[in-house]
């Protein structure tokens, strides 16, 4: 389907279509990766992975879905002649969108259902896309006629072109550079044919990488070499050049300056003789801005500058912020910290901003710093792996981060490393460290390697603090489910103790009000070698301690099938989820813990898959997270929130609808949600809940209306109302409660009466008050300007 979206329909998106407002979001991403530069007014825009990029004067900034982009996950970017920033979306969602900088919004988004934007270049009334269509290549033509439309497709080509790689346009031509030479198209012609598109030189029958205009003159590129083209003339010749080049992606001619990309590299090719600027880090697109050339790279950014000896000084620079946007698991620590975690180690999030512990990469290259520096990006690097990704976090009751490690072997080389199916460690003392592994775990060989490989999917910590650990692929061993104490001692629990067999494969625990056990398992042919139950759902029940129990008992509740998560809420009961969808048990203290179950499931119509979750946030709220269709929330009393359609990323700012995780702080009443492509902070109603109005804050105050946003009053009891009355005591505007799920502990004035007029400017009295009688009256000045 084709749409093209505007700025009100984006607003009406966000925030009309759901009850959840714009400005209770907030994204939290990485923009290390760098795609694309382009200078704008002498200010640096960058398309990267984590959103669209900006430095001026050593301040920078990201934009992302939040500020109003369609996407973060960026490939290219350019600017109007109205100062405008275009970008193109990355693959698999290849938008185009033009933005405001200056006044943070959308002008207007095209949205063909494309799988990736390549390139854009912008002239004074043309613009032109280079895009991909699934294997097929294309150039999206958009005109300027008071305000950019959407004009043409040029999706033709010869047959002997393969694929698109670059492409230049002026008023009257475009170029493109294919697998086979460069072809030209002239814009009087009708483009959509095929056989307008004629080659530069049938002898040029190589791979065309990059191209740039040069005055009359065309640079380009095959892998190896660089050439010049004549546009008058349309002959073309080698440059020569001092070094042999790998695999060119980038030319740029500068003030009769080439810089070229080769990976890695970074040339320079000046009357002065070739130069190789850069070696180490893998580098994209340049631009030029005052007199600095900057590069993007995977990893930051790199400006030269022209020294006065004629030399060059490269400088890198890395902003703060995490080492990924995709972290596989989030928590929230005690004291209001977030963790994210991914195969790469732990980023730390506070107000001052990001820090990372990380795996070593390369041999001696373990650091941990005294001093860190909020204004860069931070790594203390430590000599252990974190396997294929952290399965993951929770704050143990020592303070201690403990890390669940899906799929890592005890050692590993080049650099050498040592791991295991839990890390616990030390935020703050990254030298503190503790590994679990195989002396205490289960594990997996195969017959072509038999090294230990550990599995741990999910850690829980039980009401007497003792941490339950979920260990599939247990062939080794045999025990799926162990148990450690405070103080170190351990018990392992299978089948052999009991004549119940049990699932080799869990994947998440619960805890209930009874100290029980539950775990889900999912299907895993590999683990239960067709002799234990091929998933489904467990209890186990224990007397006494869970490590030297007098006795203990497994119970089948259900025998097979995958069951991807459990979740203890309120009032005794446990919801799990399958394909099928959200469902519960409410459970009781017996021999047969299941009193009943729910008899049909909610949400059947999600693709609840592998990576799927149950997490309850301090209301007894479930929120059922999908790896493909975001987050579906049944609050406790089995009404949804904010509606039935949940949060995804076309009805609000999410970033993406692939969800890894959610973890939530109660006393801020914020929900972290963890995506591919990076952390929303969504605050919600459903924190802790406030016992009087002596926390309640009245913001903006004055407040000057008209408003595009509300007065809000913050931190009252849940199902509050209020009262906007003049200093004499008449009523000028009523505002009841409408419930948990819309107000939370806020309530909202837009300034208006209960006619809907604006009120006179002045001092208002706010009579707030309670279901339970209680009531408190604060003050606000109004200006109506």
């Amino acid at each position: 389907m084709n749409r093209i979206i505007t700025i009100f329909q984006v607003l009406l998106l966000s925030i009309g279509y759901s009850q959840v407002r714009i400005d209770d979001w907030k994204a939290l991403t990485s923009p290390l990766n760098v795609r694309d530069l382009t200078n704008l007014d002498n200010e640096l825009f960058a398309a990267t992975e984590g959103g669209m990029f900006h430095i001026k004067d050593q301040v920078y900034e990201t934009y992302t879905t939040v500020d109003g982009l369609l996407g973060v996950d960026l490939a290219a970017i350019d600017h109007d002649h109205n100062s405008n920033i275009w970008i193109g979306g990355n693959v698999p969602f290849g938008f185009v969108q033009i933005y405001d900088p200056k006044e943070n919004k959308s002008i207007i988004s095209f949205d063909f259902d494309l799988t990736g934007i390549l390139d854009i270049q912008v002239l004074d009334s043309l613009a032109f896309v280079l895009f991909q269509d699934g294997q097929d290549f294309g150039i999206m033509k958009f005109l300027y006629n008071d305000g950019w439309e959407y004009r043409d497709s040029f999706r033709n080509f010869p047959d002997a072109v393969g694929s698109i790689n670059c492409f230049l346009a002026n008023d009257s031509t475009l170029y493109i550079g294919t697998d086979y030479g460069i072809y030209l198209g002239n814009l009087s012609e009708n483009l959509k044919d095929p056989n307008r598109w004629q080659p530069i030189d049938d002898a040029m029958d190589f791979e065309v990488t990059s191209a740039t205009f040069n005055d009359s003159f065309i640079a380009f590129s095959s892998k190896t070499s660089l050439y010049e083209l004549s546009i008058l003339s349309g002959n073309w010749e080698p440059i020569t050049f001092s070094y042999s080049f790998s695999n060119i992606s980038e030319i740029i001619v500068s003030d009769n300056v080439y810089w070229i990309i080769d990976q890695k590299k970074l040339y320079r090719k000046s009357n002065a003789g070739d130069v190789l600027l850069e070696n180490r880090y893998w580098l994209s697109g340049m631009t030029r801005v005052n007199n600095q050339m900057i590069v993007g790279a995977r990893n930051g950014l790199l400006f030269i500058e022209n020294l006065d000896n004629g030399n060059e000084m490269v400088t890198r620079f890395l902003p703060n912020a995490p080492v990924t946007s995709g972290f596989s698991a989030i928590t929230v620590l005690d004291d209001g910290r977030l963790v994210g975690g991914s195969a790469h180690g732990i980023s730390i999030y506070s107000d001052e901003g990001w820090r990372n512990i990380l795996e070593i990469k390369t041999i001696n290259t373990d650091t941990i710093h005294s001093n860190y520096d909020y204004s860069h990006f931070i790594a203390d690097t430590i000599p252990h792996d974190f396997g294929g990704f952290i399965a993951d976090l929770e704050q143990g009751p020592d303070g201690l981060l403990y890390c669940a490690i899906r799929g890592s072997y005890v050692t590993r080389t080049n650099p050498n490393r040592t791991s295991g199916g839990v890390i616990i460690l030390d935020v703050d003392d990254p030298s503190n460290i503790t590994l679990i592994d195989t002396t205490y775990l289960s594990f997996h060989t195969t017959q072509s390697n038999s090294a230990p490989y550990m599995v741990v999917l999910d850690i829980e910590f039980d009401l007497d603090n003792n941490m339950w650990v979920a260990n599939p692929y247990c062939i080794n061993g045999n025990m799926p489910i162990h148990v450690r104490s405070l103080i170190g001692d351990w018990k392992h629990y299978g089948s052999y103790e009991t004549s119940l067999r049990i699932s080799q494969s869990p994947g998440s625990l619960a805890i209930d009000s009874w100290n029980r056990v539950w775990y889900s398992a999912f299907q895993a042919e590999e683990a239960n070698l067709g002799f234990y139950p091929n998933g489904g759902i467990f209890m186990l029940a224990y007397e006494g301690n869970p490590i030297n129990p007098s006795g203990f008992s497994w119970k089948k509740i259900q025998n097979n099938g995958t069951v991807w998560s459990l979740g203890m809420g309120t009032n005794d009961r446990i919801y799990y989820l399958t394909a099928s969808g959200l469902n519960y048990f409410d459970i009781t203290n017996s021999t047969n813990p299941v009193l009943r179950e729910n008899a049909f499931s909610y949400f059947p119509n999600i693709s609840f898959g592998n990576g799927a979750e149950i997490k309850i946030d301090p209301h007894g709220n479930v929120w059922a997270h999908s790896p493909s269709q975001g987050i579906h929330i049944l609050l406790e009393n089995t009404t949804y929130w904010p509606d039935i359609n949940g949060l995804r990323a076309d009805n609000s700012p999410l970033l993406s609808d692939e969800i890894t995780d959610i973890a939530f702080d109660e006393k801020r009443s914020l929900a972290y949600i963890a995506t591919s492509k990076g952390v929303n902070i969504l605050r919600i109603p459903f924190g802790e809940k406030k016992k009087d109005y002596s926390d309640m804050k009245v913001f903006p105050s004055p407040f000057y209306i008209p408003s595009v946003n509300p007065m809000k009053v913050d931190g009252l009891p849940l199902e509050s109302s209020m009262m906007v009355m003049t200093l004499d005591g008449k009523v000028v505007r009523h505002i009841p409660s409408r419930g948990i799920s819309i107000d939370g502990d806020q309530l909202s004035w837009d300034g208006r009466d209960n006619e809907g007029d604006l009120v006179s400017s002045g001092i208002y009295l706010l009579a707030i008050y309670g279901m339970d009688g209680s009531q408190s009256v604060e003050k606000v000045t109004v200006i109506k300007e």
